[in-house]
């Protein structure tokens, strides 16, 4: 499968939730309208920074709709799916591809132990009952896929390329990587480095957070103005250090929230920072050149 349409910036949507923790889908619609208009290439629902493991099946599926339902200029949509075995996933693929979903972005499994067969079989099997492009979600400390194995992996015509936190791994599989596949950074504190290494791309929490910054450091790696990009990525990495210190996804949705955007709360048991914690928030944000409008 081609995997151009997937090159650049794809942002991975927080879920706002009512007090009740049930979605709230007016603030999700604003939020995903925002998003889809600040110039990035494509958006992402149901990974880690939307809490993809917390939403039932149906919920993954009406995440999904809304977005379609925004998407009026029909940027590619990334479907996250965190599931924890096979039989899990490809209900929630085939839903995915029924609501309109380009490729899916998905991890492998994280409770039960997979060997290397184990986890071709998994990504392979997707692949065959769903037949949407796939993305290789490389977050899972138990269940890393190394650079062999993601080779072995990307074999499967489907798989169009791998999701990569560890910024060393990324640069090890860009460096060889086939012009048909693709890495995407995920190591926020090193995005413009990743780029520098060869990453297609970033599907990052910061993305959600300082989109037009993103976009701005993207589009200025490309056309070889590398002292903003590099000055960009001082500039948020306060900002980055903030929401890698648990409550993760709290934070998150707490920096998006004072910038005025309606994220609502997390899922328990994640608890929202204390007041001094917030604080310091409105201070990095500040630092980076981000408006602060929650008083």
């Amino acid at each position: 499968m081609n995997s151009d349409r997937f090159e650049g910036l794809f942002v991975p949507m927080v879920v706002p939730f009512n007090k009740d923790e049930s979605i709230d889908e007016a603030a999700f619609r604003d939020e995903a309208r925002f998003l889809l208009g600040t110039g990035l290439d494509g958006i992402s629902s149901g990974g880690t920074t939307g809490e993809g493991a917390l939403l039932s099946d149906a919920e993954l599926l009406r995440c999904l709709e809304l977005i379609q339902e925004e998407n009026t200029a029909r940027k590619p949509v990334i479907a996250g799916i965190i599931r924890n075995s096979t039989r899990e996933v490809i209900p929630a693929a085939l839903d995915a591809k029924a609501a309109g979903a380009d490729a899916l972005l998905i991890t492998p499994v994280f409770y039960n132990s997979a060997t290397p067969d184990g986890n071709y079989e998994f990504f392979r099997d997707i692949a065959k009952a769903a037949g949407l492009p796939i993305i290789i979600y490389n977050v899972v400390s138990t269940n890393i896929i190394s650079p062999e194995l993601f080779f072995r992996i990307a074999e499967i015509d489907e798989v169009i390329g791998i999701k990569q936190v560890d910024p060393v791994k990324l640069a090890e599989i860009a460096a060889v990587c086939p012009d048909n596949k693709k890495v995407w950074a995920a190591s926020d504190q090193l995005l413009y480095s990743c780029y520098v290494a060869g990453a297609s791309g970033a599907i990052s929490a910061l993305l959600t957070i300082a989109p037009e910054l993103c976009v701005k450091q993207w589009q200025a790696f490309k056309q070889g103005d590398q002292s903003t990009a590099m000055q960009i990525q001082k500039m948020l990495n306060p900002v980055v250090s903030l929401y890698l210190e648990r409550p993760f996804p709290a934070k998150i949705k707490e920096l998006i929230q004072l910038q005025g955007r309606n994220a609502g709360i997390a899922r328990r048991p994640t608890l929202p920072s204390d007041p001094e914690v917030l604080e310091i928030m409105k201070r990095a944000l500040v630092g980076a050149g981000l408006r602060v409008l929650q008083a």
